[in-house]
């Protein structure tokens, strides 16, 4: 059902009127059917970031203080929990916010992972949508569940990897980058907590993005929410 309502969703923006934009109905359909099909395979806006230095095995990243859409929930795995998080933000970016605004999709999906105290405690993820460059100064006020996060300008140590990010294959790839990291003698990181991203639609199967973030900690960031 969620895959139903994102196509529709998608294809459906081609049919938004837009009463600034002084061109004809059947141009603005044709621009909004394409950018409807590059955002079902992912070509989306995606949240501004800079490489700030290439290291063995993995890269740092500045990104710029900026405002995303979070829900919040705990249970012991991340896969069960993401479905009705995600419908959450996606509703909020279909149009039910305080202003009714219908807002592009944006990438990545990041989820923030605080782990449990121990393997049957309970962890706490944070699932957060960027909001769209043309809505980050005033975003529309959320319903029950999300809040907006002003995110501060972070450092984050992390490199790619391909598939679908299961709970499995994320566990390993933090194990084997956070590995990587302290090898590589750098400090002020935190390994406690991590944000999972992700930057594909789940019905783009060839080339998929996926990342683990370990942030570097300094006077003006913080790794929680």
């Amino acid at each position: 059902a969620l895959l139903r309502n994102m196509n529709h969703y998608f294809v459906d923006r081609r049919c938004q009127s837009d009463e600034n934009a002084n061109v004809k109905p059947e141009s603005k359909g044709m621009a909004g059917l394409v950018k409807g099909l590059k955002a079902l395979i992912g070509n989306v806006e995606m949240a501004p970031y800079t490489v700030v230095v290439e290291r063995g095995g993995f890269e740092e990243r500045l990104y710029s203080a900026s405002k995303w859409v979070c829900t919040t929930t705990t249970g012991l795995e991340k896969e069960e929990l993401v479905p009705p998080m995600f419908r959450k933000l996606f509703n909020y970016i279909s149009g039910k916010n305080k202003l009714n605004i219908r807002m592009d999709m944006t990438s990545p999906v990041s989820t923030f992972i605080e782990p449990g105290s121990g393997p049957t405690s309970n962890s706490t993820f944070t699932m957060a949508f960027f909001i769209p460059q043309e809505h980050q100064a005033a975003p529309p006020g959320p319903g029950p569940d999300l809040f907006i996060e002003d995110r501060n300008e972070m450092r984050v140590l992390t490199r790619r990897f391909g598939g679908y990010a299961s709970d499995e294959i994320i566990a390993k790839e933090a194990k084997e980058l956070a590995e990587i990291i302290q090898a590589s003698g750098e400090e002020n990181v935190d390994f406690t907590n991590y944000y999972v991203v992700t930057y594909d639609p789940p019905f783009k199967i060839i080339g998929r993005r996926n990342e683990v973030w370990f942030v570097k900690r300094t006077n003006d960031n913080q790794t929680s929410i």
